[in-house]
């Protein structure tokens, strides 16, 4: 779709309905452009952030919770045989479990995946910085990540995020679940593995041509449109 007054906005989607966008710092993503240099951290360290009420997670890196509701009891049992009971009604919430798998690495993005008319993002999403891009090329896009983590020996895996109600599921969560207060983001995320505990920079190589300029973030809704009709004039169906 594109935008006649901004042509360096047109977008070509191989996977039908799927744009991104990143969010960001104007300097970080004039880097991501010209370097292709896709800064990933681990699961982990979005559970430990307080501050940052855009991307502070608790239940990244959990497996699978539990509602007090679900459980009957919780048994705690110490090295010395001593056991200890706790009720549904003494729990203060979920019960978060780890498996203690190898850690994971995630890039995390904006998905629009059917038309919206403006706004096309909550204004939440200020947070993450002060400028944007869209990715002209989905499926370029992707086939990049996914070669340069080939080329170093990882997994790719990449999706959409989905959301629960932290209040009432129990079962499973993982990299590709969230709670659904960030429900907002509409996330698409890539994961790699075997991770690192520390951030990982995959080099996936110059991306100026499958994405565009860097834009101000509060100028989105005057410099894109995916509302139905462009979506019809540009021949998406949904």
């Amino acid at each position: 779709m594109r935008d006649p007054s901004h042509p360096g906005l047109g977008v070509r989607t191989s996977l039908r309905w799927l744009v991104l966008f990143k969010f960001g710092r104007r300097e970080h993503l004039e880097e991501l452009r010209r370097d292709g240099t896709l800064f990933m951290n681990s699961l982990a360290y979005f559970s430990k952030l307080e501050a940052d009420v855009v991307r502070a997670d608790r239940f990244e890196g959990t497996d699978r919770i539990f509602q007090p509701s679900s459980l009957r009891h919780m048994k705690i049992e110490s090295p010395d045989g001593t056991t200890i009971l706790i009720q549904p009604a003494d729990m203060a919430g979920p019960v978060l479990l780890a498996f203690g798998k190898p850690p994971c690495n995630i890039f995390c993005m904006h998905a629009i995946t059917t038309p919206v008319n403006a706004p096309c993002v909550d204004e939440q999403n200020f947070a993450f910085g002060d400028s944007f891009i869209v990715v002209l090329n989905t499926q370029t896009f992707i086939d990049k990540v996914c070669a340069a983590s080939a080329d170093a020996g990882i997994s790719c895996r990449y999706g959409l995020v989905q959301y629960f109600d932290e209040v009432r599921h129990s079962g499973e969560t993982g990299p590709f679940r969230k709670p659904a207060a960030f429900a907002y983001q509409k996330e698409f995320r890539f994961v790699l593995n075997p991770g690192s505990s520390r951030p990982l920079r995959l080099q996936v190589g110059d991306l100026r041509e499958v994405t565009s300029p860097v834009h101000p973030l509060t100028q989105i809704d005057q410099l894109v449109d995916f509302g139905p009709e462009c979506a019809r004039q540009a021949g998406l169906t949904w």
